[in-house]
């Protein structure tokens, strides 16, 4: 691998998307004022055809959110995805890694693809109030910012778009695909997710029981996946499922899949991890993909 590293004053770009209007998903909890989407390049990758940027982005006086960018070398119409990673303390693809070399055979087909690190409960962990739900709003946002990015790079075909996620990064995607830019997520994947935030939340990190449980599966409510999956995805949905998982029981995920509005596909991965690596798994999801936005 060959790395080009310069400064990062010598490398800033900043791309303008929008004209600072206020835009709504399908719910107004999720809106945001699109604007300047300032991007600073800090290296870049060539891998035979692809070139891979290691980039950090923002919108105005937002942190900037470390991603990576990975675009065809050669001139072309393409579809995008944003790739979101899954929660694993301690495992080194637990961010924006996760999903780079599947990035990269796809940007071989005719992709362009966004891979951010993601905040939320990576950095800090859920309280138990109403900051949690409002964490899960601003990462959204900061999704959305990343949906304008990836359509303002040259080529992209704004109607060839989709998510794919694993664990927290699938419920975001399913977020982002139902609920906050249906109109521009055509396609998505979710690998091994639940349907609320608040199941995960309460257990593995707050400990919580009883009417607590209650009282926070209430405030979380307008952020879970769940509300919104029967809206379905226009170009489709797949979910890929380990079996069995103790994160993911048999009844969650059958109760998530019942509600869910087609086209939908149902794909269970017999005795794989909640991590689900390699294959058949990869190759399943790179060929739906590829299916739904029109790759080679």
């Amino acid at each position: 691998m060959r790395w080009l590293r310069t400064a990062v004053a010598a490398l800033f770009m900043s791309v303008t998307v929008g004209g600072g209007t206020a835009v709504a998903g399908q719910d107004d909890l999720f809106a945001y004022r699109r604007s300047a989407v300032e991007v600073r390049e800090l290296s870049v990758e060539h891998r035979d055809g692809v070139v891979v940027r290691d980039i950090t982005y923002a919108g105005p006086g937002a942190v900037p959110v470390r991603a990576y960018l990975v675009e065809p070398e050669r001139r072309g119409r393409y579809a995008a995805t944003l790739y979101l990673h899954w929660f694993e303390p301690g495992n080194p693809t637990q961010n924006r890694t996760e999903f780079l070399d599947e990035a990269v055979s796809m940007a071989r087909r005719g992709m362009v693809a966004l891979l951010p690190d993601l905040t939320f409960p990576w950095q800090d962990g859920p309280v138990g109030d109403q900051t949690d739900r409002e964490r899960v709003v601003r990462q959204v946002v900061q999704l959305r910012r990343g949906l304008d990015l990836v359509n303002s790079r040259p080529g992209v075909d704004p109607g060839r778009v989709a998510v794919v996620g694993h664990d927290y990064g699938g419920m975001y995607g399913l977020l982002l695909a139902t609920a906050a830019d249906a109109r521009r997520v055509r396609a998505a994947v979710a690998v091994n997710v639940d349907p609320t935030f608040s199941n995960w939340f309460a257990h593995f990190f707050l400990d919580l029981g009883g009417d607590a449980t209650i009282r926070y599966e209430k405030l979380m409510e307008p952020v879970d996946p769940v509300r919104y999956v029967a809206r379905g995805v226009g170009g489709g949905l797949l979910y890929q499922f380990s079996e069995p998982d103790f994160f993911v029981p048999d009844a969650t995920r059958r109760a998530l899949v019942s509600v869910t509005a087609e086209p939908k596909t149902y794909r269970l991965y017999a005795g794989a991890p909640h991590e689900l690596p390699g294959e058949p798994a990869r190759a399943e999801r790179s060929t739906w993909l590829a299916g739904r936005l029109g790759l080679s």
